[in-house]
C-alpha cells in the first residue's frame, strides 16, 4: 500500500504538481521508523486483546475514510481467512444506518480510529459503542504519534498504513491466544477453486 500512495503522490506532483509534495515526502520518511517505534510498546495491549477475543466466534470490525480499506483487510483476511471469525466490516459513517443496531453488552468490535478528517465519524461510534458497554478495541493512529510524522494536509493517507502495521502485532497474538496459526487455511492452497 505504501508503494502505491507513494507512486499516486509522485505521479501528482511530475504531471499536475501537488501543493503538499514535501509534507507528503516527510510522512512517508517517517512512516517505517514509526510502525517500528510503536510496535515495541504495543505488545500488552495486544495480548490483551488476543486473551479477550480468543473464544469469539464474530468481531465487528469499523473504520473510515483511507482506513476503510484496511479494515475491509483487516475482517476479510486477518479474521475470516486466517482465523475463520466472521468479521462483518462497517464503515465508521455508515454504523448508524443498521448495523448499530447490533450493539449490546459485550458484542466484540473492534475500531480503528483515524487520526485526520474522518475522526469524528469514529469517535460518534466509539461513544455509542462505550455507552452500551459492547466489547471494545479500538486502535487509535492519535495514539501511535501519526501526527509527528504527518502534516494535516496528508495525514487521512497515512492512518491506514500506521494501523495496518501496528494491529498485525494484535493479530498474531490473537492467533496464538486461538492456537490457530495465521498460516493455517481450510481451502486455499488445498483445493482448485
Amino acid at each position: 500500500m505504501t508503494n502505491a500512495v507513494k507512486l499516486a503522490v509522485e505521479i501528482k506532483n511530475q504531471f499536475e504538481g501537488y501543493e503538499y509534495y514535501d509534507e507528503a515526502q516527510k510522512a512517508f520518511d517517517g512512516l517505517y521508523d514509526l510502525i517500528d517505534e510503536q510496535v515495541k510498546h504495543v505488545g500488552p495491549e495486544a495480548k490483551k486483546f488476543g486473551e479477550l477475543y480468543k473464544n469469539d466466534q464474530t468481531i465487528h470490525v469499523l473504520a473510515s475514510g483511507a482506513t476503510w480499506g484496511a479494515g475491509y483487510a483487516t475482517a476479510s483476511f486477518l479474521f475470516e481467512e486466517m482465523q475463520w471469525i466472521t468479521a462483518p466490516m462497517h464503515n465508521s459513517g455508515e454504523y448508524f444506518h443498521g448495523p448499530f443496531e447490533l450493539t449490546e453488552k459485550d458484542a466484540p468490535y473492534l475500531l480503528f480510529a483515524n487520526d485526520g478528517s474522518t475522526r469524528p465519524m469514529d469517535m460518534r461510534a466509539l461513544t455509542f459503542l462505550q455507552r452500551f458497554d459492547a466489547k471494545i478495541t479500538l486502535v487509535d493512529a492519535k495514539d501511535f504519534g501519526l501526527a509527528s510524522i504527518a502534516g494535516p494536509h496528508v495525514i487521512d493517507y497515512f492512518n491506514p498504513m500506521l494501523l495496518t502495521g501496528v494491529f498485525r502485532v494484535y493479530a498474531e497474538e490473537l492467533a496464538s491466544k486461538r492456537d490457530h496459526p495465521l498460516s493455517k487455511r481450510r481451502y486455499m492452497w488445498k483445493l482448485s477453486y
